[in-house]
């Protein structure tokens, strides 16, 4: 059996949320939400197979950004 889970980032700031510039993902908070979801699939016996980031990101007149969207965590039972 198979099982994913999708773990949101959350940003810390945006240096100018109007026009979407710099934002910052909370990656303390990423990494110990991910360590809470692996620990808790390893509890019920499953083991982890990957770990995948998933990039997003916007381009406004030739400035752009991309930042860790997500993490899905494939585990197998």
């Amino acid at each position: 059996m198979y099982k994913t889970i999708v773990i949101h980032s959350r940003s810390t700031y945006w240096t100018n949320p109007e026009l979407s510039e710099e934002m910052e993902v909370d990656s303390d908070d990423l990494a110990k939400e991910l360590e809470d979801k692996c620990n808790e699939l390893e509890k019920y016996g499953f083991s982890i197979i990957s770990i995948l980031p998933i990039s997003s990101g916007s381009i406004t007149n030739g400035n752009g950004y991309y930042h860790t969207e997500s993490i899905i965590i494939v585990a197998h039972k």
